[in-house]
C-alpha cells in the first residue's frame, strides 16, 4: 500500500514540473562560443581581441573545438601583439604566445604562421608613423619587410579575402609601410572589401596615412570598449592646439592603459608646450621605464631638465644621448646650452662646435655667438650672431647681441644700424606678447596653466624692456660717436629717466647742449 501512494506521489510531482528544456548537442556549445568569440575580432578593440584570445584558449581543452579554438587564439593573440606595435604601447609578449601555439599545432591554416612571420617584420612605431631604426634589430625587420614585399603582399591580398586578421595585417602592411607607398589608399581598402563595415577594418582603415577623426569617433560612440580611439582624438587636438581637449583623451587612455610609451611621451609633449616642465619630466622618464630606446623621450627628459634649471642632471642625460648616438647635434646643442649656464664656457665651445657639424639651425651659432662673447672672443661672436641673423632675420635677441659685441668694438655704423634694427624688433615683440596675454586671459585654460603662461610673457617683455634700453643707450653713444648730435639726443632721452642708463644718458645729454 506504501509503496503504490509513493508511486502515485511520484507521478503527481512528475505531472505538475515544468517541460525540461532539450539539451544543446555536445558539438553546438563550443560552436556558440567560436562564433562568439569570432565577433569579439570583428568588434575590434584592443579589449574586444582580448576577450577574443582567453576565449579561444579556453576552447581549446575540447577536443571538438581545439583546431579552430588553437587557429582562433593565433590569430587573436597576432592582431594584439599588432595593434600594440601600432600604438607603441609596451610589448606584453602576445607574438610570443601566437608563434608558440602556432609552432605547437598540427592542423592551423598553413598561411598562418607566415602571417606571424609579417606582423614580426612591421616596424615599430606610434599610429600611422614608423619609428625609425634605433637598433640592429629594427634594421633587420626592415630587411627583411623590403626583401619579402612581394611576396607577403600577394599572400595578404589573398588570405585577406576570407579572414579578418590577414584583412587587418595588410591594412597595417600597406598603409605605413615605406615600400608599399605607390599603392593608392582605394586599392588597400578593396583587398579588404569582405569585411567592409567591420569596426576592427573600419579603425585600422581610419588610420591609413591620415587619421580621419569623422570615421573613428563614431566607433567610440558605438562601443565605449575602444579606448584605444581617444589616443588618435588626442593627437587631433594637439594638431588643433586644445590642449585642454588633447589631455582630457590622453588622460582617458593613460587611466584604461598606462603601459603605453608611446601615450606618455606624447602627454610629455603636451605638457612641454602648457610649460608644465615638472610633469613633463615625468611622463618623459614613465616613458624611458617603458622603453629604454626612446631616443625622442630622452631629448624630452633633457630639455625639461634644462627649462627646470637641473643644468647637471641634463648634463648627465645628454651623456646618455651621445653614448647611444642618438640626435648628436641636439645632444651637443643642449650640452652646451647647460655648460653656458653653469659659466663653464670653455667645455660649452666644444660641444657648440660639434654640434655644428650636423645641426644646421639658427640656435647653434647664436648660442656660439653668446658662448664667444662670454669668452671675450668678439670677432668670432660678430661672425657667429651674423650666421644666426642670416638664418633667422626675425630673432630680437641676436640682433641684439650682434649690435652690443659691436658696440663694444666701437663699430659705431654697424652699432647704430643692427640696434636700431633690434629695438624695434623687441617693441613689435613686446605687442606680440601683449596681445597674448590677453588672448590667455580671455582663454578657458586651468587657472593654474594661465598664471604661468602669462607670468612667462610678462617675463619676457620685462626682459625685453631691458634689452630696449641697452640698444637705446649703445645707439645714442654710437650716434654721439658719429657725430650725430640730433640722432644721439634722440636716443639718450629714450633712458634719461633709467635706473640702469639714466645717470650716463643725463651725462651724454650735457655734453650734446
Amino acid at each position: 500500500m506504501r509503496s503504490a501512494c509513493a508511486i502515485a506521489i511520484v507521478v503527481s510531482l512528475s505531472a505538475c514540473a515544468p517541460a525540461r528544456r532539450p539539451q544543446l548537442m555536445p558539438q553546438a556549445v563550443p560552436a556558440a562560443r567560436l562564433a562568439a568569440a569570432d565577433a569579439q575580432i570583428r568588434a575590434g578593440c584592443f579589449d574586444c581581441l582580448l576577450s577574443a584570445y582567453h576565449d579561444y584558449d579556453a576552447l581549446r581543452t575540447i577536443p571538438a573545438a581545439a583546431d579552430a579554438a588553437t587557429a582562433g587564439a593565433v590569430r587573436a593573440a597576432a592582431l594584439l601583439a599588432l595593434r600594440q606595435n601600432e600604438l607603441g604601447m609596451a610589448d606584453e609578449g602576445y607574438l610570443t604566445i601566437a608563434k608558440g601555439l602556432a609552432g605547437a599545432a598540427s592542423n592551423i591554416p598553413g598561411w598562418l604562421p607566415r602571417i606571424l612571420d609579417i606582423v614580426d617584420a612591421l616596424p615599430r612605431r606610434g599610429v600611422g608613423v614608423a619609428r625609425a631604426p634605433t637598433s640592429d634589430v629594427d634594421l633587420e625587420r626592415r630587411r627583411r619587410l623590403r626583401e619579402n614585399r612581394d611576396s607577403w603582399s600577394a599572400l595578404l591580398r589573398d588570405a585577406a579575402r576570407y579572414d579578418e586578421a590577414a584583412a587587418y595585417t595588410w591594412l597595417s602592411f600597406a598603409c605605413d609601410a615605406i615600400d608599399t607607398r605607390d599603392i593608392a589608399r582605394q586599392e588597400i581598402f578593396a583587398a579588404v572589401e569582405t569585411f567592409a563595415g567591420a569596426p576592427l577594418i573600419v579603425y585600422r582603415e581610419s588610420l591609413c596615412r591620415a587619421t580621419e577623426v569623422r570615421a573613428l569617433a563614431p566607433l567610440l560612440t558605438a562601443d565605449a570598449r575602444f579606448v584605444e580611439i581617444t589616443y588618435s582624438l588626442g593627437e587631433n587636438f594637439v594638431r588643433a592646439r586644445k590642449l585642454d581637449d588633447a589631455e582630457q583623451m590622453f588622460q582617458r587612455a593613460y587611466a584604461w592603459h598606462p603601459r603605453w610609451p608611446t601615450l606618455t611621451q606624447t602627454m610629455a609633449g603636451v605638457a612641454m608646450s602648457a610649460e608644465e616642465f615638472d610633469r613633463a619630466l615625468q611622463l618623459y622618464q614613465e616613458t624611458l621605464a617603458l622603453d629604454l630606446r626612446a631616443p625622442d623621450a630622452l631629448l624630452g627628459k633633457v630639455r625639461a631638465l634644462t627649462y627646470l634649471k637641473r643644468n647637471e642632471d641634463a648634463i648627465a642625460a645628454t651623456d646618455e644621448l651621445l653614448a647611444e648616438r642618438w640626435y648628436l647635434g641636439d645632444a651637443r646643442y643642449w650640452r652646451a646650452l647647460n655648460e653656458t649656464q653653469l659659466t663653464r664656457y670653455d667645455a660649452a665651445w666644444i660641444d657648440i662646435e660639434e654640434a655644428a657639424k650636423t645641426l644646421i639651425n639658427a640656435e647653434v651659432p647664436k648660442l656660439a655667438g653668446i658662448i664667444a662673447y662670454r669668452r671675450q672672443q668678439l670677432d668670432v661672436a660678430i661672425r657667429k650672431f651674423t650666421e644666426s641673423r642670416e638664418r633667422n632675420p626675425f630673432d630680437c635677441e641676436t640682433r641684439f647681441y650682434l649690435g652690443v659685441v659691436h658696440a663694444e668694438l666701437r663699430q659705431w655704423p654697424e652699432t647704430a644700424d643692427v640696434l636700431t634694427s633690434a629695438a624695434t624688433c623687441l617693441q613689435n615683440a613686446e605687442r606680440d606678447l601683449t596681445r597674448e596675454i590677453e588672448e590667455l586671459r580671455a582663454s578657458n585654460d586651468k587657472p593654474e596653466r594661465k598664471a604661468r603662461q602669462i607670468a612667462k610673457r610678462e617675463q619676457q617683455i620685462a626682459d625685453g624692456r631691458r634689452m630696449m634700453a641697452t640698444a637705446w643707450f649703445d645707439t645714442a653713444v654710437a650716434y654721439y660717436g658719429l657725430a650725430k648730435r640730433d640722432e644721439a639726443r634722440q636716443y639718450a632721452e629714450k633712458v634719461a629717466d633709467d635706473q640702469q642708463f639714466g645717470e650716463r644718458a643725463r651725462e651724454l645729454l650735457s655734453r650734446l647742449r
